[in-house]
């Protein structure tokens, strides 16, 4: 299981915790959000929405997805913006600038993309857009907006895998450490929610090139936590070489380096 939201509860505390902690957004915002919000109801106060809103806006020039990575600058010469990924909780997505912040990774990848699938030669190659849709394609449409089909936590299916053929299937959840859109933090207040036992302490884990990929801890159960040093949300493109340390180790059922060499 890689970045996903695990819990909206734990995944909203953990994004104000982060952004707050790495210095994204003020003492105000975070005291307004802290005061005003109940992340575990539906609707929200004037006062909360207010506060949310000093939150987007203090992401608003930089990448949510990958804070110390450049955003692309097209923007900036008139060349419009693909739509930045959506799935978030609906605290954040009714807001429509939370539908206008900054993302991307080459930095620029996203753009490159959505004019490749805009073409017509593209399109009639991959068989697409045979309807001829009045919109352009995007990574992430903005056509629907307001989606609820989707549960507010998956902490019972994570219970349930683990409890699998008696003994449990392995589970392990990783998180860039750079990501401030699914930050560790959301990640370890949602395993910590589940009141797990710890099997192997916090410690490092290390890459093949000797250098610490991240840290990791095991619980009972079969579930482990990795987080992966200086990576963005999505994660290979950040740090391809840890990745593969990562998913080699996992399919070979063994535990992550705990030494450099």
């Amino acid at each position: 299981m890689g970045n996903a939201v695990i819990n909206d509860v734990t995944d909203m505390s953990g994004l104000i915790d982060y952004a707050w902690s790495h210095a994204i957004i003020s003492d105000k915002v975070y005291d307004g959000i802290k005061k005003n919000c109940d992340f575990s109801k539906e609707n929200q106060t004037k006062a909360c929405d207010v506060s949310v809103e000093g939150l987007l806006k203090s992401y608003n020039e930089i990448d949510i997805y990958s804070i110390y990575s450049p955003i692309c600058l097209n923007k900036y010469h008139h060349t419009p913006l693909s739509t930045k990924l959506l799935v978030a909780p609906r605290l954040l997505t009714r807001h429509d600038l939370w539908h206008s912040l900054p993302s991307g990774y080459d930095p620029c990848t996203e753009d490159y993309i959505a004019k490749y699938f805009n073409k017509k030669d593209v399109q009639k190659a991959l068989h697409a857009n045979i309807t001829n849709l009045p919109y352009p394609y995007t990574l992430c449409s903005n056509v629907i907006r307001k989606w609820n089909d989707s549960p507010n936590t998956v902490l019972p299916i994570l219970k349930k895998l683990m409890l699998k053929n008696g003994g449990g299937l392995r589970i392990w959840i990783y998180s860039g450490d750079t990501d401030g859109r699914v930050p560790v933090t959301s990640t370890r207040y949602s395993i910590k929610k589940m009141g797990l036992k710890i099997k192997e302490e916090w410690r490092a884990w290390f890459s093949r090139n000797g250098q610490v990929g991240g840290w990791s801890e095991e619980y009972e159960g079969g579930i482990t936590f990795v987080t992966i040093r200086g990576a963005g949300h999505q994660v290979p493109i950040f740090a391809p070489q840890q990745s593969l340390s990562l998913f080699s180790h996992f399919l070979s059922s063994q535990p992550l380096p705990s030494s450099r060499f």
